[in-house]
């Protein structure tokens, strides 16, 4: 006899720090990815408006995706990148994890999904993610969704890839 594995069923759910469940998401984040915390719980993103889809499932909390809009340019040091008169954002994936259990089930690429879809809506002109080397599964998911990969190290010398997604429809 032959088993099939169904995976179980999950939604998503956008949520502020205001939600009565913001520490189940809290809890999640320093359990699956706690080296991510500083941009979510730190002072990183505080000055952004910034915006939270988790994943449920069973009523728990297993992923999440978080991003911030900032104007493009000011975070490499350069001006802002200005076209016809107007300054151009972008959301910036600062926290994006789904627990090792739960991958395979599409959680990961529906997160990713929604923040584009989000974007598009708040007319940013991109969405902006960075990854350390070694997240096969998260560079698969970005790749798949059309986002372009450019390989960089960072001051600290730590290697990764920096994911970019235009969303030409949003320019001014």
């Amino acid at each position: 006899m032959t088993r099939t594995h169904t995976p179980k069923t999950f939604i998503l759910q956008e949520w502020s720090h205001a939600h009565p469940r913001w520490g189940e998401f809290v809890h999640c984040l320093e359990q699956i990815a706690p080296e991510q915390s500083p941009f979510v719980l730190g002072e990183y993103s505080r000055h952004l408006p910034c915006y939270l889809c988790v994943a449920l499932q069973d009523e728990q909390v297993v992923g999440f995706l978080r991003f911030g809009v900032q104007p493009i340019g000011p975070e490499a040091h350069c001006p802002l990148l200005v076209v016809n008169g107007v300054a151009l954002t972008e959301a910036k994936i600062h926290a994006f994890a789904v627990q090792d259990v739960r991958r395979g089930q599409g959680i990961g690429k529906a997160l990713q999904m929604w923040a584009i879809e989000r974007a598009k809506e708040l007319a940013c002109f991109q969405v902006a993610s960075y990854s350390s080397y070694g997240r096969e599964a998260n560079y698969h998911i970005k790749l798949s969704l059309g986002f372009g990969a450019q390989p960089e190290v960072h001051g600290d010398n730590q290697q990764g890839v920096y994911f970019i997604l235009p969303l030409r429809a949003n320019l001014p």
